[in-house]
């Protein structure tokens, strides 16, 4: 071989061992950056590119929901200028621009000259960008559009024509179950943002705008101003709350250059702006359009042309022409709005696949002399829409749907007085008690077949419930699980120590701090840090106090109620107000359930020697530490999660870490000092002991930590009901999504309008006799 080409390969060789090397150091660099984003949940990437990932998701996800929404062309919808009353005037708006630090003056004379201009676009972003301060409310009776309308101004939005890389993203979410009392707009929106979208929880090294403190990506993105908010709903909230929901919209908007959609209906509006015997308030820089009614004969003429075929188009004629003749017949007033004309659609033209003959209702029905005003024809399609919507589907199967609907409307209408259907949600729809029955009474169970220890542990868990709810009265709700976890074992130590230095008691220390550890996981639904402080110096005391090595034939029992009662009152006290979404490791957990090994151990060495007490710490700290550590939350990405994929992701939290406080909690007093004493029953009686232990305090972590146990109870026992709930709940609402009943918004579903909400929570009286008129009956 030629000595070139030695060298040659020589070359190429040692430029191959550079790339590997070089693939190896960024593979390091990777693990680095892996281990802090799962370990301190810090994120390194900058707000603007997940901003630009973030619109990606937010398009297809539009994409796919307005092709559902609109069974066919859209209606042309038209717009004029908002009453001036509802908005500040013209030149405010420019002269409030000016005040921006950063923002530039209209160079390309893009801005409109006066409010008048902004009714001669064609679409909303037109008008959106038009506006200087690119702030807009857009007004509208029911069922005008508002809603089609937003999702379109974010698609147009999120174009390539329109957007550009690091620009603000339109986030269109529903205001109708916002307190706005109790919360920010910008705390609303970045729940929403961490609820729908993976990877948002995750801390950004440094902060933003130059602050040290770290703050979630979610927060971090509406800091920066890249979050357009686009608001639709606030009509749907409480008369009482709407003024103050404008005073933090405008609270949120500041002196800075942010922009904002606001919908609402005009009436409700008005109220909240200028109620007669309070402060007048406005929308800071916002212009805006009022929708207008679509001409009836526009409206039968789309739903003509949306017919298939000739003999489905044909069968508009004569309402066309009674229409033509006679604006004023009831059909055509009713005839003028998006909605309506929806429900028309779906009601009376057969869809892709469908033959004629299966759609049995003519549009010829709308002319009948049964429904003498607006209303009457209003309130037929909306009671016709959703049978319409099933109508391949048997009597009896279309029954159980109209009832499971009928209960959802009715929860979310009377119980909640929302519109978003939210899965988690329906953990509350059941019996109240019946988590905390089932849970603690399976525990309590256990207990008494397990527990044949020292009744003082079972006090000290009783104690320490007591002392929980105690906190929680006093202290409320608050910190994470990992600080209520650091509070529970501070205050279980503390207890304990205090009583053997009052009392003198050693003999009970390793059952009390065994109770008033697993106590800190019961205390921890109760209040956070605090209450668990409390809780467990209550039950470490009271645990110490009555430590004695007997065991009597009455301690099963009170460990079994100690055991059920802390076990059940996690279960009931676990509300969750948003979902779990995967998991990843806390450093303040990993720490938390670290100190807890090494305080078992320690227990362990004072009561039954330092061989037991070294394998017991050391088994102990590597399981407590990934049962402290282990927290819930987002993965890491930018995707949307959906209904199902929010389900499926909270559903792994409950799991994973019920699977890992079990098995801290049971191995630990498993491998535990024995009682009664004596070689023969030590494997059995620890046996016994762990898993009663395992199972209460996994169901216990599993319910604080996800809301999936609370949803799957209330759902099977709504299920059982048998005119509830079906027994695949998600499967049921997917299909009710894709048939157009319900509408999606990230993890949230609604139904396809607020009409239709009402009119299915309706008692059942009022049902039947809306369905006789809707038959002629």
């Amino acid at each position: 071989m030629a000595p070139g080409r030695r060298d040659d390969s020589g070359a190429a060789s040692r430029h191959v061992d550079q790339r590997a090397k070089a693939r190896w150091f960024s593979g390091i660099l990777q693990a680095g950056g892996d281990i802090s984003v799962n370990v301190f949940g810090w994120d390194r990437r900058t707000p603007a590119a997940w901003a630009d990932a973030l619109a990606a998701e937010i398009a297809k996800h539009w994409q796919r929901e307005y092709r559902l929404r609109l069974l066919g062309h859209p209606l042309s919808v038209r717009w004029r200028p908002a009453d001036p009353e509802l908005v500040q005037p013209w030149d405010s708006l420019a002269a409030l621009v000016g005040t921006w630090p950063g923002r530039p003056d209209d160079l390309e004379g893009r801005w409109a000259a006066g409010p008048g201009e902004l009714a001669g676009e064609k679409r909303l972003v037109d008008v959106l960008r038009r506006i200087p301060t690119r702030r807009l409310v857009v007004l509208g009776e029911p069922g005008t559009g508002k809603t089609i309308l937003l999702v379109r101004l974010v698609l147009d939005l999120l174009s390539d024509a329109e957007r550009t890389a690091g620009a603000p993203v339109p986030f269109l979410t529903s205001l109708s179950s916002w307190d706005p009392v109790q919360q920010e707009l910008d705390d609303l929106l970045e729940q929403r943002l961490i609820v729908d979208f993976k990877g948002l929880h995750r801390r950004v090294a440094g902060g933003v705008h130059g602050r040290r403190r770290r703050c979630t990506l979610a927060r971090a993105l509406l800091q920066e101003h890249l979050v357009l908010p686009v608001l639709d709903g606030l009509d749907e909230l409480p008369e009482h709350l709407r003024g103050m929901a404008v005073n933090r919209i405008n609270e949120a908007l500041g002196a800075g250059g942010r922009g904002l959609v606001l919908a609402s209906r005009s009436a409700e509006l008005r109220a909240a702006l200028r109620p007669p015997d309070g402060i007048e308030t406005e929308v800071a820089g916002a212009a805006g359009v009022e929708l207008l009614p679509v001409p009836a004969e526009e409206v039968v003429e789309h739903l003509r042309n949306g017919a298939m075929g000739p003999a489905a188009r044909a069968r508009w004629e004569e309402v066309s022409e009674r229409i033509r003749a006679g604006p004023a017949v009831p059909a055509a007033v009713t005839l003028t709005t998006p909605l309506m004309a929806r429900m028309a659609d779906v009601i009376y033209n057969p869809r892709h696949g469908e033959l004629l003959s299966s759609v049995r209702r003519t549009p010829a029905e709308l002319l009948d002399r049964r429904f003498a005003t607006a209303d009457h024809v209003r309130n037929h399609l909306l009671d016709a829409f959703v049978p319409a919507a099933y109508r391949y589907l048997a009597p009896e199967d279309l029954r159980r749907r109209l009832r499971w609907l009928r209960f959802l409307a009715r929860d979310l209408q009377v119980r909640r007085n929302v519109t978003e259907l939210d899965w988690w949600r329906l953990g509350d729809a059941g019996p109240a008690l019946l988590p905390g029955l089932l849970v603690g009474g399976l525990a309590a169970v256990l207990g008494v077949y397990g527990l044949r220890i020292p009744a003082s542990a079972g006090i000290g868990l009783m104690a320490a419930v007591g002392g929980g709810l105690l906190g929680r009265r006093l202290f409320g709700t608050g910190s994470s699980m990992a600080r209520a976890l650091g509070g529970g074992l501070i205050g279980g130590v503390a207890g304990t120590v205090v009583a053997m230095l009052t009392f003198g008691a050693v003999q009970g220390t390793g059952p009390s701090l065994t109770g008033a550890l697993a106590a800190c996981i019961t205390v921890g639904s109760m209040g956070g840090f605090r209450a668990g402080l409390l809780g467990a110096f209550a039950g470490g005391f009271a645990a110490v106090l009555t430590g004695r090595p007997e065991v009597t034939a009455f301690a099963p029992f009170v460990n079994g109620l100690g055991l059920g009662l802390g076990a059940g009152c996690a279960a009931v006290l676990a509300r969750r107000a948003e979902p779990a979404r995967g998991y990843h490791w806390s450093l303040t957990g990993l720490l938390t359930g670290l100190a807890a090994g090494l305080t078992m151990g320690l227990a362990a060495g004072l009561q039954a020697g330092p061989g037991r007490g070294l394998l017991l710490a050391v088994v102990t700290a590597v399981l407590g530490s990934v049962a402290g550590g282990l927290e819930a939350a987002p993965a890491d990405t930018a995707a949307l999660t959906g209904p199902a994929l929010s389900l499926a992701g909270d559903r792994r939290t409950f799991w994973a870490t019920g699977l890992a406080g079990g098995l801290a909690v049971g191995v630990s007093t498993g491998l535990g000092p024995r009682f009664p004493p004596g070689p023969g029953s030590d494997f059995s009686f620890g046996l016994r002991v762990g898993i009663a232990n395992a199972v209460a305090v996994g169901l216990a972590f599993g319910f604080l930590r996800a809301a999936y146990g609370r949803y799957t109870v209330a759902r099977t026992w709504l299920a059982l009901r048998g005119d509830r709930l079906p027994r695949r709940l998600m499967s049921f609402l997917d299909e009710a999504h894709q048939r157009g009943v319900l509408r999606q918004n990230g993890a949230h579903y609604e139904f396809a309008h607020q009409d239709v909400q009402e009119r299915l929570a309706r008692p059942p009286a009022d049902c039947s006799e809306g369905h006789k008129r809707s038959r002629g009956g």
